[in-house]
């Protein structure tokens, strides 16, 4: 049989030997925190809305006939619209993860890419007239 442990013995957990329990979870100090995994639901609410709006100019390209004069103008605002739709997605599937500086310069990213479908939806509207 093995000896009982000594009943003079502090508990472990008052021991100055025992190491600290983990941090959880883990972080690292000189990393700021990620606090913006909150706004993952409008950012993405946001993207279908261009989304539709999108896909609302692609049925009416399509509908446009082959010999109609300005249409290569009509197609260069779609192609134009889907760039600035890809430059938004990146940025808004970054900032929920993104801290400090980052996560500013993607949301600067993502202002610049709906002014810029801004405008392009603009350019469409009044070309059709």
């Amino acid at each position: 049989m093995s000896s009982p442990a000594d009943p003079t013995a502090p508990p472990l957990a008052h021991r100055d030997d025992a190491a600290p329990p983990p941090a959880l979870p883990p972080k690292n100090p000189s990393y700021p925190p990620r606090t913006h995994y909150g706004e993952k639901a409008q950012l993405a609410a946001t993207l279908k809305s261009w989304d539709e709006k999108i896909a609302g100019v692609a049925r009416k390209l399509a509908t446009l006939r082959t010999d109609q004069p300005n249409r290569a103008s009509f197609e260069r605002a779609y192609y134009q619209m889907l760039g600035a739709r890809d430059q938004m997605a990146d940025a808004i599937r970054r900032m929920p993860l993104e801290a400090g500086d980052l996560y500013h310069e993607d949301q600067e990213r993502l202002k610049n890419a709906e002014a810029a479908l801004s405008r392009l939806m603009s350019r469409w509207d009044t070309a059709g007239r």
